[in-house]
């Protein structure tokens, strides 16, 4: 099937769509390929992962004196849509005028103690940025609030474990 109206014409919801709107264009974009150049993580690697940001986070609120306002913990798709990475962000809201500023302050100071090595925004913002193991800490200050996000680097990690990690379900996935 070179041709993309032949693709259209053989998939019935598309050929209905085709019919029902001839003047929408419709593109049908090629499966995604297989990963063949690396292994695919572990149920065990996916939820040590986690416990880690988790880990890491709670840390961070401990040593702060602050806990998290809001907090949101995910699996980010990137350009593939099996190749992952574990996201948790936070925020510690209501910190009063000066105190985001003074929090992060505090917080760049803390990763240095952790061995994050810090860096502060190259444009002046508000903003650090550390790096340590397989993470990436971003936070920035904004009004009365800091924000935290904790990235991991890079993982394979296939349709059905990702449905499994979502599901809760066990090793055994």
């Amino acid at each position: 099937m070179d041709d993309p109206e032949d693709a259209v014409a053989a998939d019935p919801m598309m050929r209905v769509l085709r019919e029902r709107h001839p003047d929408v264009d419709i593109v049908l974009l090629p499966p995604v390929e297989p990963i063949l150049d690396r292994p695919s993580a572990t149920w065990a690697q996916c939820r040590a992962l986690q416990h880690h940001a988790d880990t890491v986070l709670a840390t961070l609120s401990l040593n702060l004196g602050h806990e998290p306002a809001t907090r949101v913990d995910y699996w980010w798709s990137q350009a593939h849509p099996e190749v992952r990475r574990w996201v948790t962000a936070a925020s510690y809201a209501d910190l009063g005028d000066d105190g985001a500023r003074a929090l992060l302050r505090a917080l760049g100071n803390l990763l240095v103690r952790l061995g994050w090595e810090p860096r502060p925004a190259a444009d002046g913002s508000p903003r650090l940025r550390g790096v340590a193991g397989p993470f990436e800490l971003i936070a920035s200050a904004a009004d009365d609030a800091v924000s935290v996000n904790i990235t991991s680097d890079p993982l394979y990690v296939p349709a059905q474990l990702h449905e499994a990690l979502l599901a809760g379900e066990g090793a055994d996935a």
